[in-house]
């Protein structure tokens, strides 16, 4: 063999290799990109409904002072059918509005755990917090409920309104700003 054909055969095997290294690479960013588009389409879809249900969630607690003060008249009437009436009315009332407050939250639960299959390791603790406060808010409403006294309407306020006045909205929305800005160093955007 001369060396012409010797250094033919050496460039050969160069030019397959380089060729092999290139699929590689090509194959990993094609990967990394997906990945990137994937994450990209969840996370956005996550902030659009996110917005959708905080507007939700936010549901003006003043609003009880409504239901409470028919509630209040009609027992001032003295007739018993009429105040049980109003008062399984009452009832129904305070029902639908902690539905209204904490169906949004149990949505939201679920959006948290379609990000948790494309997020990375990092965001992974933020998204599990964030789980978790939106499920002791869910708690919270239910024992608001239960220590609210259907007798005295200023109770009932005063339990919902301060669901809004405590620590957990503080960190609800310190925890979405850092979550966001995750989601946004994941996707390369600085």
């Amino acid at each position: 063999m001369e060396k012409k054909d010797l250094f033919l055969l050496l460039l050969g095997f160069c030019g397959w290799g380089w060729g092999v290294i290139q699929f590689i690479i090509n194959r990993r960013n094609q990967k990394r990109d997906k990945l990137s588009d994937r994450r990209y389409e969840a996370y956005s879809a996550y902030m659009k409904k996110y917005d959708e249900l905080m507007n939700g969630v936010r549901t003006d607690p003043n609003m009880i002072f409504g239901f409470t003060s028919e509630f209040v008249q009609t027992a001032l009437t003295g007739d018993p059918e009429q105040v049980n009436n109003a008062l399984v009315k009452m009832n129904e009332k305070i029902i639908d509005f902690v539905r209204k407050a904490s169906e949004p939250l149990m949505i939201l639960n679920q959006e948290l755990n379609a990000l948790l299959i494309v997020c990375s390791d990092n965001l992974i603790g933020k998204l599990e917090e964030l789980k978790q406060l939106t499920t002791d808010f869910n708690n919270e409403m239910r024992n608001a409920l239960q220590l609210a006294s259907p007798i005295d309407p200023n109770s009932i306020a005063q339990q919902f309104s301060d669901l809004g006045h405590n620590i957990r909205w503080q960190r609800f929305n310190s925890l979405n700003d850092e979550i966001i800005h995750q989601m946004r160093q994941e996707l390369g955007i600085k």
